[in-house]
């Protein structure tokens, strides 16, 4: 699966502590009480209601370095009950004392019982796992999500097919760390990359939230620009956007802030993780036409390694669609 120093990284061995607005807990792990860390548990609350909505256990059950266990738990409904979890484990099927395979159980309802099973071959699970319509997406090490989206490669593409400018504006993503002030995070990489002057965004934080545009949990759509017209942008508002308007936008030197459904975007699936309502603000940096769907390149604050992602523009309409697909243009 993974190299297990890789999901270790990042940990100093400390107690973990969870900031005040925190909406992610990780935890180093030692599973078999040797005083060696073996194991990661990743807690989250999507939705900002204090209670954690998802667990994630990483284990290296053998001490090899490799983790080669994990499950996911989810209370999908909100009501502080398991309702849904997956466990993947490494499996050696012909006993020659190599992993050759992939364990995946499926408990669809919260009773601890598996109701769907399978074994996958090292091709299956590798398609599997870069599936944007499989049924699950496994979590990355840091607690982010791995959907199989690639970043984007100016040497892979066809630049004259290229709109906006995605290699440049990577540079100003930032991981935003704690859930709730992805807009805000948003619009100060969408001015960073309209003027190339550095913005702190816990400063913006403070602004926004002394202004009453940020709770400490979100900024309602209302608020989107908010932080850019603070800034010196000046900004257009709409519902009902379309890859026309991006691309315009784009196209004028613009930079577009779009309120999405991240779930959608993260997990690739929009059955699972309902309800699907508007959770997450990104910023789109450019489309790509050179393929056979055009990809849609956005600065993800609320992903590890979330500069220039491309998702395909089905699936980024699709988490579009969940806010009406309303959108902030912003000019200088």
């Amino acid at each position: 699966m993974k190299d297990f120093e890789d999901i270790l990284s990042g940990f100093d061995g400390d107690d973990p502590t969870v900031s005040e607005n925190a909406t992610t807990y990780s935890e180093p792990l030692d599973i078999d009480g040797d005083g060696v860390y073996d194991g990661v548990a990743i807690y989250e609350d999507f939705n900002g209601d204090g209670i954690f909505d998802s667990a994630t256990a990483w284990v290296d059950t053998n001490s090899d370095g490799i983790h080669d266990f994990v499950s996911v738990y989810h209370d999908q409904n909100g009501d502080g009950v398991i309702d849904y979890s997956l466990t993947a484990a490494d499996v050696d099927t012909d006993g020659d004392g190599i992993v050759d395979s992939v364990f995946l159980g499926e408990d669809t309802n919260g009773d601890t019982v598996f109701e769907t099973t399978e074994i996958m071959d090292a091709d299956e699970w590798e398609m599997f796992t870069s599936n944007m319509d499989g049924d699950y997406v496994p979590m990355d090490a840091d607690g982010g999500f791995s959907a199989g989206y690639e970043q984007f490669d100016p040497s892979q593409t066809n630049m004259d097919q290229v709109v906006g400018t995605p290699t440049a504006d990577e540079h100003c993503w930032e991981y935003q760390g704690e859930s709730g002030p992805c807009a805000i995070y948003a619009q100060v990489m969408a001015y960073e990359g309209m003027t190339g002057q550095d913005v702190d965004p816990q400063q913006m934080i403070d602004v926004a939230t002394e202004n009453g545009w940020y709770n400490g949990s979100g900024t309602s759509m209302e608020d989107m620009d908010k932080i850019l017209n603070y800034l010196g942008a000046e900004t257009e508002t709409g519902m009902g956007g379309d890859i026309d308007d991006l691309q315009e936008c784009l196209e004028n030197g613009g930079r577009i802030v779009v309120a999405i459904d991240g779930n959608e975007i993260w997990y690739g699936n929009t059955e699972t993780f309902a309800p699907n309502d508007p959770n997450h603000a990104v910023e789109v940096i450019g489309i790509d036409y050179s393929g056979e769907e055009p990809m849609i390149i956005i600065n993800d604050s609320g992903t590890i390694d979330g500069h220039a992602i491309m998702v395909p523009e089905s699936q980024f309409m699709d988490a579009w669609e969940d806010s009406g697909r309303y959108y902030v243009e912003a000019y200088v």
